[in-house]
């Protein structure tokens, strides 16, 4: 799996993930906004489809504007998964995930085995703009 971005890597980068870590908490906590979750996971069952998601995501431009302006990302190595969100199933029950702030339970999950990285990276776009009403 690609490494995310570094912090400030945007736009060249398309998407600054954030990983976890205190700093990151206090952040989510702040914005009190839902999270896109990718969990990177090398189990071959599943990693060709999330490498392929993770390459396409960069390129959707209003998915890089709103995790930009309005939805952190956050990415999370499979063997490294904070307890605050592997509680609710990350890495093991679901890999991608729009998660609510309140807690960090999954509000909506995305299956990334379907096949089509392009449409998977749409349907997320899709559910992030219909959340973005109810959290402006």
């Amino acid at each position: 799996m690609a490494t995310p971005p570094k912090l400030g890597d945007f736009p060249d980068a398309g998407i600054v993930w954030r990983k976890w870590n205190a700093e990151t908490e206090a952040e989510l906590a702040k914005r009190a906004r839902p999270v896109l979750l990718f969990v990177a996971d090398p189990d071959p069952m599943v990693f060709p489809f999330l490498r392929a998601i993770f390459q396409a995501m960069p390129a959707n431009a209003r998915l890089c504007a709103l995790l930009h302006e309005e939805f952190p990302p956050l990415y999370v190595e499979a063997g490294a998964i904070p307890e605050a969100v592997g509680a609710f199933g990350a890495g093991r029950q679901y890999h991608i995930a729009v998660l609510s702030p309140y807690g960090l339970n999954p509000l909506v999950v995305f299956d990334p085995v379907r096949g089509d990285a392009a449409a998977l990276v749409a349907e997320i776009v899709g559910v992030l703009e219909r959340l973005l009403p109810a959290w402006r």
